[in-house]
């Protein structure tokens, strides 16, 4: 990367932008961004959008961590994530081989470990699924290679939640190599699982990459096809594909606001709206829902409503609708800390700077490795630094806490 003295994300795309003999205007145009806007973004005026990211991302044929400054690599060794993530990287050499004298476990008994990164991928515990899967998935593709019948399936199913966990960590920490290669992975696991919706969640995993990329196109062409697989059991009512189906919509919808049409969107969040009304409640994706049913309810449409406005620049109506999230008694800490995440970012546009320092800091007390590793978390805390007339003690601590360039 060109050196700049500053390094937060408009000073890389500035630099980036005249490593590319570009003016301004030439790379808004190119870009399909307002001008006026990135000159804003580029000054540290304005916090940058994901949107505008992928689209000047897209525009100069980089990645949109080129820009975010991820990983970050000098956090990862600060939170010991360098070592299990090095193991990591490991267990995925191998995923189609029996390996001689290699303990395993019974099922059962690999399936409560299981459990327990689904509950930290809830949490967003990137060190904690860290740690646990390398072993988890070297004895699974242990089991899965030397079972049969639905033994190996279960097996594979097992693998295919895994590393769909592991991903969380690798695409939140700014590691696109690894992304890459766990969807491959997930991609063997779930066409060898017996189970349609896993190959649907693959999808929906996969056109999740396309953010990064800007390939969004790309991404709902994934989408259409995952949700062709699912169809059948949405028109039966089954539960797990009217979960599959609301959560492809909800992506679908994402994508669409990434690409500037929010008549699309809506269009995506209706849908997905509707199936939330058909199922009537909050499907946790366990009890008796089954372990392997995607979550999906009211509360996550809502909290996407939201996140579409924000997206699109409509921060008024965006608060307007973060206001109106109910979100249950013990809801998942992920799609909280996201939620008060996207919260400060239209508190920040709207000028109610307390107020958005405020969500920052429930983000970082429901899932605080979200809230320090999420980029637009660097970016929001950046905005508040550069509008602060007198920086708190309390916004200080959080910059030099998350490695907010300020």
């Amino acid at each position: 990367m060109p050196q700049t003295a500053a390094v937060g994300t408009g000073a890389r795309i500035a630099a980036y932008r005249r490593l590319h003999r570009l003016t301004q205007q030439q790379l808004a145009a190119k870009a399909a961004v307002s001008y006026s806007l990135l000159v804003k973004v580029e000054q540290g005026r304005r916090p940058a959008s994901g949107a505008l990211i992928a689209a000047v991302a897209r525009a100069m044929g980089v990645s949109v961590t080129t820009f975010t400054g991820q990983p970050y690599s000098a956090d990862h060794a600060y939170d010991r994530l360098d070592g299990p993530l090095a193991d990591l990287r490991a267990s995925l050499d191998n995923f189609d081989l029996p390996l001689d004298e290699l303990p395993v476990r019974v099922l059962s008994e690999i399936a409560t470990d299981v459990h327990a990164v689904l509950a930290a991928r809830r949490a967003s515990g990137y060190a904690h699924i860290a740690t646990m899967a390398p072993p988890l998935i070297d004895e699974l593709v242990q089991v899965s290679q030397t079972a049969t019948g639905h033994a190996a399936e279960r097996a594979h199913a097992m693998l295919v939640h895994v590393y769909r966990s592991a991903y969380d960590v690798a695409y939140n920490l700014g590691l696109s190599d690894l992304v890459a290669l766990l969807l491959s992975r997930m991609d063997y696991a779930a066409t060898r699982s017996g189970d349609p919706y896993l190959m649907a969640l693959y999808g929906y995993m996969r056109a999740y990459s396309t953010f990064t990329t800007g390939r969004l196109e790309v991404g709902q062409a994934i989408i259409s096809r995952a949700r062709e697989t699912v169809e059948a059991g949405v028109r039966a009512g089954e539960v797990p594909a009217l979960c599959s189906a609301g959560n492809l919509h909800l992506r679908a919808a994402m994508l669409a606001t990434r690409q500037g049409d929010g008549d699309a969107a809506r269009i995506q969040l209706a849908e997905a709206r509707r199936l939330a009304g058909d199922l009537g409640r909050e499907v946790t994706g366990a009890g008796g829902d089954g372990p392997h049913v995607q979550s999906f309810g009211p509360t996550n449409v809502a909290i996407h409503a939201a996140a579409i406005e924000m997206e699109l620049g409509h921060h008024s109506r965006s608060l307007q609708l973060a206001r109106e999230v109910r979100p249950p008694v013990g809801y998942f800490p992920d799609r909280l800390g996201h939620f008060h995440i996207d919260t400060a970012r239209a508190q920040l546009w709207t000028g109610r700077t307390d107020a958005a320092l405020a969500s920052l800091l429930k983000a970082r007390s429901v899932a605080p490795q979200q809230a320090k590793y999420h980029p637009s978390v660097r970016e929001t805390v950046a905005g508040l630094v550069h509008t602060a007339r007198r920086t708190p003690e309390t916004l200080i601590g959080y910059a030099t806490w998350c490695g907010a360039e300020i």
